[in-house]
């Protein structure tokens, strides 16, 4: 593994950067979070024609034709600033599967749309870890036509849908009457489709989803042997690990700075070991997300198996992430836990993520099951 960045890598992670930073001062944070959409539009509209959320769109869609070895860093940086914006559900958990199993149609549809700002997506994932999704799909004249894409009914629960209260179209993994488990595309602005929004532990929104019949178009133009559920969940998993990352390695790097400014009994407080071993201590778990993350985006990259690479990146951003920030927190004394203060944003992210699509016990386990198998 070679973790030096191409230079395209560093042009993407240089341009999200600035545009996050300009969008990241603590007041317009709070602004955003007292909203009622908790979506940032602004800066949306600036990632838009930056070319951010055009990164992964294939050139013929109005992309830039890159991967997800760029757009990870993006999703970075925007770990670091913490603004309300769907950049991962509507590119990874939107575009990506629209990129790999989307047909032609659907493409041409929503991809120019996804890069120019003019869309938002989603997907229904969280209930992938308890079994099989609570939606069921088929056709709307009652046959199941397992090669057509269009004309197809879902009904069923969708919980935890991130940005659902936005959400223009949604991926909704569903069972069909075949018992395969398929992707379909479900627009929201139809009368099958009721939405419940509720606000979430890093004051952003999710929606719960009550589909009755809604028309829903099948993500059927990838390979026949792909299992396009994991292929997505693994992508998902990663993304994750990429907002966590940041938001670690952000924290930290605010910690070692208010230790290095802040003075007790005369001297900073970075110059007492109890605090300058905990500081370092989260700096070598962000170490290891680090090379965890990058080893599982290297292997999806490279067409490795990386289903327990994915599992332990999103194991280590969930674990060490909740551990960071509870150290962040004590370290920085009433300051932590202070609203007012930046820092407490860090954990609040922390928890959100540590806990959306599976917790760390959870990907513990499926990391366990793998090497019993010996498919790890």
């Amino acid at each position: 593994m070679d973790f030096q960045l191409t230079e395209g890598q560093t042009t993407v992670r240089e341009l999200a950067e600035g545009l996050f930073a300009r969008h990241g001062d603590p007041q317009h944070l709070a602004e955003i979070e007292a909203g009622d959409e908790r979506f940032d539009r602004r800066l949306w509209q600036d990632l838009a024609d930056s070319g951010v959320l055009g990164l992964v769109v294939p050139a013929e869609h109005d992309g830039a034709g890159l991967s997800l070895s760029e757009f990870g860093l993006a999703l970075i940086e925007q770990g670091r600033r913490v603004p309300l914006v769907p950049l991962w559900e509507t590119v990874v958990l939107g575009a990506l599967p629209l990129i790999r199993y989307g047909t032609e149609k659907q493409q041409k549809t929503w991809l120019p749309r996804i890069a120019e700002g003019g869309a938002v997506l989603t997907a229904a994932l969280e209930l992938l870890g308890t079994g099989r999704p609570l939606t069921t799909a088929g056709r709307a004249g009652g046959t199941d036509d397992a090669n057509s894409t269009d004309g197809w009914e879902i009904s069923g629960t969708c919980t935890s849908v991130p940005f659902g209260h936005v959400a223009d179209a949604v991926i909704v993994p569903a069972s069909t009457q075949s018992g395969a488990v398929e992707l379909f595309l479900v627009e929201t602005d139809q009368p099958g489709v009721a939405r419940s929004g509720y606000e979430r532990t890093d004051r952003g929104r999710s929606a719960d989803l009550t589909l009755a019949s809604a028309y829903a178009q099948r993500l059927g133009a990838g390979d026949p042997s792909d299992d396009p559920v994991s292929w997505l969940l693994q992508r998902a998993w990663i993304g994750l690990a990429a907002l966590q990352l940041g938001v670690s390695q952000e924290s930290v790097r605010q910690t070692a700075d208010y230790l290095s400014h802040r003075h007790q009994f005369g001297v900073p407080l970075a110059t007492f070991q109890a605090a300058a071993h905990q500081a370092a201590n989260c700096h070598i778990d962000t170490e290891a997300m680090e090379v965890t993350f990058w080893n599982a985006l290297w292997r999806q990259e490279t067409d490795r198996p990386a289903v327990a690479a994915a599992h332990t990146a999103k194991w280590w951003a969930a674990d060490a992430g909740d551990r960071v920030a509870r150290t962040v927190q004590h370290l920085h004394g009433g300051l932590g836990a202070d609203v007012t203060y930046p820092i407490h944003r860090y954990m609040l992210w922390s928890s959100q993520l540590a806990n959306t699509l599976g917790s760390a016990s959870w990907h513990l386990h499926q990391i366990g099951t793998q090497i019993a198998g010996g498919t790890a």
